[in-house]
């Protein structure tokens, strides 16, 4: 049985190191050996600038567009981007990104000859000089003749990617009840400065220009300031039969006045040709970045709840634990449809938004149930965590159409979701929150929702994680039950159609997100996905879900019984069905994991622990299912907190909780240094055993950069000793761990692409594992955790704060790592404690 617990490094700082100094990396010649392909090439770039030059001056915007400029595969890495020589940043600033590789620049006229003038400079034949160290030939390309063979095409945002939905699907959007906001207008950047000076880069003319464009939308059209995400200005537009004039927030204007407040909201215009020709003329128009349509916000399972026919075990109330004096218990806020009052002994503090009639206590409360209860109406192979868990209520679905109590819609939901979690966090310490309000929009593979990053800014300035439903299937749209032989579930999958995407904001990073398993003792394989569960990671980087956990299993018949089981209002039993009921189970255990370490785990610890002790359940283990396993599960389902705190005697888990700051030069890394457990050693210095290990950070965001979003990256590396030594005389290591889900190589190099898709390069969330048999020859190893700025990105002067865990282990499961492990940190300068002792004294990084 488990009785070792996890150590902390207390002293991380200590093992803060300077980087070793690097050497730049070197241009590379995209069309190497092909010299008449580059030439044809040169020729479709300079065109493609003769023709933005001519249409910027024929434009009525002003003297100035945005650019697309579309790097090839082989150039994604940094090192390539074309900013040094040819898209200078004083010249043409970077606003923002799309896909990987899919970047936008700001493009003054008044610059335009000058870039193709440093198109020209490049050499249609490369130099080719001799090593002065190994006397060999290579190619010397100069940088216009890199960074031109880097970029794939060149031109001005075209109108037709601004926007992605019908007119038709829009107004049908405008009749239904959960609609909560307007079309949202994202800008290229902040239209202008206001200051007083001339205009020869043509900001102030695409500002008046877009002013003007929306003011002369006629009667009833109104816009107003959103929030900035990130660097991204969004606009909230609107259609609507008041006859008074069209209204611009004055804040896009030269006075920069407060926004206008709409006291009473004016019936949406349903004239279809009016909005088609008003989306037309936005997106015409330069400083617009895109056009979303309106938002719609759902409980993620109201749908499979009302149309299941699930049965309740009982009219009688069921028997519900009380919370004993002066114990304490986990907290956990519940922002949902409201509790009811059958649990009021655990509700610690309710944000009293909403009149209790104005929402309906039935979801909510069957969230608020599995949370404080789980193990009293289920069984702890169901819900791992014991009873007993307060609970605060943020009931900030209404029953009732959502713009009645919203009325400035979506940037009202949005404000009273963090004044929620600013007086739970303030009155109560609560620093996990349960959240199963999707948006009816899949997360998009290019772009980073409103929705996820305002989660983020919000779980950053109070210190919170949020627990998210990733969403459930529509009615009808739902999968056939998985199958026992992956064969058939790989053949299923690879034939099926229809999407099943993740919702927002599933996709934000500094939340958990939760996909939904199948429990036993059903009709369904236990541990399979469900069938109405979604799947990621919608972004094109990344992993999403995060984890999963029992969700009630679907598709099981009218009256027959889901394995989940929570209660009604009046306080009976219910059957349970969707990922909003996963969700709860997740929260619990992250709260559970924040009460049993004292409160002293950063976010990103609690996080890294959650991750690190969660195990991919059995169905998904099978061989060929690796990437689908990924899609619907994440890294696994959960342990229980016991579990998480405490290891075997033939392994140790280390954590790191710290910040990597800016030194002199460059970010500083963490170097941690050890000794390898003594009876995995053999007498020549060879190394076997098992080595796992988890980071998280919470790098800077910017959403203007769709899936180049995530601006700094971390990577982990566990270094061995080399027997050679560097040039400058200090011992060589060597990265001894892989990438949990990077293909293996064979010693070949990994492209760029594959290192995001797969090794999750940029993505704030990371596992590596490996089994070593005989590895090297010296027992000296390096923990060490190092940084990557974007080519347009600085280090923030705050730095970066992460976790990284550590275990390692016997595959044999006989020898005595965590003895020989302490003993030999107790030798060293580390100082090493029981995580649930020593988190009280820690204060964040």
């Amino acid at each position: 049985m488990p009785n070792n617990p996890v150590q902390i490094i207390l002293n991380h700082s200590d093992f803060l190191r300077a980087p070793e100094p690097g050497q730049g990396g070197m241009g590379r010649d995209f069309f190497k050996d092909d010299d008449e392909a580059f030439a044809a090439h040169k020729q479709r770039l300079l065109k493609a600038i003769d023709d933005i030059i001519d249409k910027i001056q024929s434009s009525s915007y002003g003297p100035a567009a945005y650019l697309k400029v579309q790097i090839r595969d082989e150039a994604l890495a940094k090192s390539y981007r074309p900013v040094r020589f040819l898209f200078k940043p004083d010249q043409f600033p970077c606003v923002g990104a799309e896909a990987v590789g899919t970047v936008y620049f700001r493009a003054p006229l008044v610059y335009l000859a000058g870039l193709r003038q440093r198109v020209e400079l490049a050499e249609y034949t490369v130099a080719i000089n001799i090593s002065k160290n190994t006397g060999k030939p290579y190619s010397a390309p100069t940088p216009a003749r890199s960074e031109v063979g880097a970029i794939e095409s060149i031109e001005i945002a075209p109108s037709s990617s601004k926007r992605s939905f019908s007119t038709a699907a829009v107004m049908q959007m405008f009749e239904d009840p959960r609609t909560v906001s307007g079309y949202h207008i994202e800008l290229f950047e902040t239209p202008g400065d206001n200051v007083i000076a001339d205009d020869p880069l043509g900001r102030f003319a695409l500002r008046s220009s877009l002013q003007e464009l929306l003011l002369g939308l006629g009667a009833g059209a109104r816009t107003f300031f959103v929030s900035e995400i990130g660097r991204t200005p969004v606009l909230e537009f609107q259609l609507t039969q008041s006859p008074n004039n069209a209204l611009v927030d004055n804040r896009i204007g030269p006075a920069g006045r407060d926004v206008t407040a709409f006291t009473k909201s004016a019936p949406v215009d349903l004239n279809a040709e009016r909005h088609e020709d008003a989306l037309n003329k936005l997106t015409a128009h330069p400083l617009v970045r895109s056009i979303q349509p309106p938002i719609q916000l759902q409980l993620a399972d109201e749908v499979l709840v009302s149309d299941s026919g699930l049965p309740s075990f009982s009219s009688l109330p069921v028997p519900l634990p009380q919370p004993s004096q002066n114990a304490i218990y986990p907290i956990v806020g519940v922002i949902d449809s409201g509790v009811s009052n059958v649990l009021a002994p655990w509700v610690k503090g309710r944000f009293d938004f909403l009149d209790e009639t104005e929402y309906d206590g039935n979801h909510g409360t069957g969230v608020a149930g599995l949370i404080c209860a789980g193990q009293s109406i289920n069984s702890p192979a169901v819900t791992p965590e014991p009873d007993g868990c307060e609970v605060y209520d943020a009931p900030l679905y209404p029953s009732g159409p959502f713009m009645e109590q919203y009325a400035n819609g979506f940037t009202d939901f949005l404000e009273e979701l963090e004044q929620a979690v600013a007086e739970a966090r303030r009155d109560h310490s609560v620093r996990v929150f349960n959240l199963s309000i999707n948006a009816i929009s899949d997360v998009e593979r290019h772009r980073y929702s409103i929705y996820a990053a305002r989660l983020d800014q919000i779980a950053d300035t109070y210190g919170v994680i949020f627990v998210n439903s990733s969403g459930n299937l529509p009615s009808g749209q739902g999968r056939t039950p998985w199958q026992k032989k992956p064969i058939d579930v790989v053949r299923y999958f690879a034939n099926r159609t229809q999407p099943d995407t993740i919702y927002k904001p599933s996709e934000s990073v500094r939340s958990i997100s939760v996909g939904a398993l199948n429990p036993p003792a059903t009709i369904q394989i236990e541990g399979a996905p469900t069938v109405y569960t979604t799947r990621g990671p919608g972004l094109q980087v990344g992993v999403k879900p995060d984890v999963a956990a029992y969700g009630g299993t679907g598709g099981a018949g009218v009256g027959k019984p889901t394995g989940l089981v929570s209660i009604t209002p009046s306080g009976t039993k219910r059957d349970v069905i969707g990922t909003s009921f996963a969700a709860p189970l997740v929260a619990r255990t992250l709260a559970g994991l924040d009460v049993a370490t004292q409160g002293g785990l950063q976010t990103e610890a609690l996080r890294a622990m959650l991750l690190h002790h969660s195990q991919m359940p059995d169905p998904l283990t099978k061989r060929g299912l690796k990437d689908l396993s990924r899609q619907f599960a994440g890294y696994g389902q959960p342990a229980r907190v016991m579990d998480m705190l405490e290891t075997d005697d033939h392994q140790v888990t280390l954590l790191f909780q710290s910040r990597l700051t800016v030194g002199e030069r460059k970010p500083a890394i963490l170097r941690f240094p050890f000794e390898w457990p003594r009876s995995l050693v053999k007498p020549d210095g060879a190394c076997s055993g098992r080595a796992r290990m988890t980071l998280v950070y919470s790098p800077p965001l910017d959403p203007a950069f769709g899936a180049e979003f995530v601006r700094v990256n971390l990577e982990a590396s566990l270094r061995q000793r080399q027997p050679g030594k560097k040039q400058n005389g200090l011992p060589s290591f060597v990265n001894q761990i892989a990438p949990r889900y990077l293909p293996k190589t064979t010693g070949l190099g990994v492209p760029e692409k594959a290192l995001i898709d797969h090794g999750l390069k940029w993505w704030p969330s990371k596992q590596y594992e490996s089994v070593f048999t005989d590895k090297g020859e010296f027992s000296n190893w390096r923990l060490e955790v190092s940084s990557l700025i974007r080519a347009e990105a600085s280090f923030p002067t705050e730095g970066v704060p992460f976790a990284v865990l550590l275990t390692i282990e016997d595959p044999e499961k006989r020898k005595p790592i965590f003895s020989e492990m302490r003993q030999a940190l107790q030798a060293s300068n580390a100082v090493a404690q029981d995580i649930r002792m020593a988190t009280r004294i820690r204060s964040r990084g």
